[in-house]
């Protein structure tokens, strides 16, 4: 039994092909008959965000029988499904080192013809619903999507059609005949520009709004879409939502099919779009058509609602993802992220500390790369201190390369990655698997690389309005393990209760962190703009912080920050140290604040220009960025990360930075195709 349509909302019919696609990526390596068609992708975003979804479409006797078994278990009613003699089209895709696409026909062309749909296939009972349903038409042979049209403006007259364009319409008229007998027409920037001879997305959907085209709403990839409609005041933009690409094929089916099923829900047009543009970033992050399967509704419309959240708070329009104002709205959803992950909704936390405790695990290492990497280094003491067995934290590449073979027995490895797709981190989930030890994957990802990788997943859920240095991502996790930490130590039978008091007043303390350092943050940033490196000091758990730091000015304002231990400096960094010379002390109250005094008067003669990250005002002079108050050292990077964070924001604001964008399509590819690359090598 599938889902019937809720009151007042559409059935939504997607109407497409289905192919077998062998796949040869531009690493050399290749996956044979892998599931494909503009269908599967367009409907499995539909059913997101419409229950009442179907697909029509044409099955050679060779598909596969997963993808449909797929579909139907999640409830995609595929009765329009119509078998057909011979093969299903099938095609090599061949993926660039630059991210290009390139498809080689392994059927027959005519075979494109003789498998599209015919408006016989789609059941009648279909289009008779009350309301008419929305009915999406997905890249096919001209003819036939005309007859598709006609045969439902006959049989349907109140259904709301939504048209994809096909790369071989270029140049025809019929097109936008066909366009006007539509409710939207959406084509990407490419196709439209070779339906009217010229590229100017904005004009061109004038220029077909004047055709009689009723809506034209423009795919432009990377920079969202533009929508041109009746009722809208003009034209409007929708930005790009964030996303670390994988494989954006199937990323405009993705968006269309989304799109209509928001429409089929009552949204208004701009509504649907940015669904579409979020389903589309989210499809794009992980391989193959099937990607989205292992999305459900309910995260979806989560997820989706966390995208805008900030936005909601504060009455201000979203930012654009690639915006640098993105990392302001994330720093200061920052309490309610830490508040989300201390209280354990789903009792992951309390499931993963009872399985620690029943396997006898003495050794806990804790490997990343980066920010994640930061958060070990963070939550160290809290483990030791709490639990009373071995902890450290341990950079992926030297746990995968050097130390994995040779760990102590009852270790338990985690394995933080926010992405999940990090592919140092991943090998060393597979090392620690591989020398028989219980390995956690850390992340937002349940079913990326590094979740397949590990035995158990502790899965941590971040709203992200954009791209921009990780500030909400890296505290969830700190968050997240400190969480950890105190229900082991109650699962091993340790008294946490004022250690948990102390971490559940966390939350405000950091909403009067942001409060306190809205101006001495950008004091600090305005006073670090002339400088060519800034160095920060921390020791402890803090050394953790003074590595983030330095971190977001890498990331944001793109400025050289050098981290160091506090002690370390008057070793180091003292000889290249001077008169004006910036210096960021993170020094909260703790063991090592009396060693960080005695650096302060080091950096107060020498005639250095100090900043002190503390809930203690500084002695000498100093520009002081206030921690809200004293809480137990294991637990004070959740509060020193806050002024650092915003003196990423505030420095690239003053140098003029406006977005965190990469410079090319190209190198934002070859950036994380060097970071998610997974080569298991033989530890040292």
């Amino acid at each position: 039994m599938h889902p019937t349509p809720a009151a007042g909302t559409r059935r939504v019919l997607v109407i497409g092909n289905l192919t077998i696609d062998d796949i040869v990526r531009s690493d050399g390596t290749v996956r044979m008959a892998s599931p494909g068609g503009n269908a599967v992708y367009a409907v499995l975003a539909a059913r997101l965000w419409n229950p009442a979804t179907g697909i029509v479409t044409r099955r050679g006797d060779d598909l596969p029988a997963a993808v449909l078994d797929t579909l139907d278990r999640l409830e995609v009613d595929i009765s329009g499904v119509r078998t057909v003699d011979g093969p299903t089209v099938r095609n090599w895709v061949v993926y660039e080192e630059d991210g290009r696409r390139r498809w080689l026909y392994r059927t027959p062309a005519e075979r494109s013809l003789q498998v599209a749909v015919r408006p016989g296939d789609i059941p009648e009972s279909w289009l008779r619903g009350d309301p008419a349903p929305v009915i999406h038409i997905a890249a096919m042979p001209l003819s036939a999507a005309a007859e598709l049209v006609e045969h439902i403006r006959a049989h349907a007259p109140g259904a709301l059609i939504t048209l994809d364009t096909h790369e071989d319409w270029a140049g025809d008229p019929a097109v936008v005949e066909l366009a006007a007998r539509t409710d939207v027409f959406v084509p990407s920037r490419e196709e439209l520009a070779a339906l009217v001879g010229y590229d100017d997305p904005a004009r061109a959907a004038a220029e077909l709004r004047r055709q009689g085209v009723r809506a034209v709403v423009v795919k432009l990839g990377a920079e969202g879409a533009l929508i041109d409609g009746e009722g809208l005041p003009g034209i409007e933009r929708v930005g790009a939502y964030p996303a670390d690409a994988v494989d954006t094929t199937g990323a405009g089916d993705t968006f269309c099919g989304a799109m209509a099923a928001a429409l089929g829900a009552g949204l208004s047009l701009p509504e649907a779009v940015r669904r579409g543009a979020a389903t589309a970033a989210w499809a794009v992050e992980e391989f193959g058509s099937l990607a989205l399967a292992q999305l459900d509704p309910e995260t979806a419309r989560r997820r989706f609602a966390d995208l805008t959240a900030g936005a909601a708070r504060t009455g201000e329009p979203p930012a654009t993802p690639y915006d640098i104002d993105v990392m302001r709205r994330e720093i200061a959803m920052i309490p309610d992220v830490i508040d989300r992950h201390l209280t354990d909704p789903e009792g992951q936390v309390r499931r993963i500390a009872r399985t620690l405790t029943d396997r006898g695990i003495e050794h806990l290492f804790m490997v990343g790369c980066g920010d994640s990497h930061f958060a070990g280094l963070a939550t160290a003491l809290a483990f030791q201190r709490h639990t009373g067995i071995s902890a450290s934290a341990v950079h992926a590449l030297d746990f995968a390369r050097y130390q994995v073979r040779y760990l102590p027995e009852r270790s338990a490895v985690v394995c933080v990655s926010f992405s999940g797709k990090v592919g140092r981190t991943t090998e060393a989930a597979v090392q620690a698997r591989r020398f028989g030890h219980l390995t956690i994957a850390l992340t937002n990802n349940r079913s990326g690389a590094l979740a397949e990788a590990a035995e158990l997943v502790l899965p941590i859920d971040v709203p992200t309005l954009g791209f921009s240095p990780g500030t909400s991502t890296y505290l969830s996790m700190v968050a997240t393990l400190d969480d950890l930490a105190l229900r082991w130590a109650d699962a091993r039978g340790r008294d946490v209760d004022a250690a948990r008091a102390a971490l559940r007043a966390v939350p405000e303390l950091a909403a009067r962190t942001l409060a306190d350092n809205a101006g001495p943050a950008d004091k600090a940033a305005r006073s670090l703009a002339g400088h060519g490196w800034i160095t920060f000091l921390g020791a402890g758990p803090n050394e953790s912080s003074a590595k983030f730091g330095a971190a977001k000015l890498f990331e944001g304002p793109q400025v050289v920050g050098v981290s160091t231990n506090i002690e370390e400096w008057a070793h180091e960094e003292y000889f290249v140290s001077s008169a004006g010379t910036p210096v960021v002390l993170v020094a909260p109250s703790g063991a090592s604040a009396d060693r960080a005094g005695e650096i302060l008067s080091e950096l107060d003669f020498i005639g250095a220009h100090p900043i002190v990250v503390s809930d203690v005002a500084p002695e000498l002079p100093a520009l002081h960025l206030p921690l809200a108050a004293r809480v137990p050292e294991e637990f004070s990077p959740l509060l020193a990360a806050l002024p650092l964070s915003l003196i990423g924001f505030h420095l690239a604001e003053v140098l003029g930075k406006k977005s965190y964008n990469f410079p090319s399509e190209a190198a934002r590819t070859e950036h994380y195709d060097t970071i998610h690359r997974i080569v298991i090598g033989e530890p040292a």
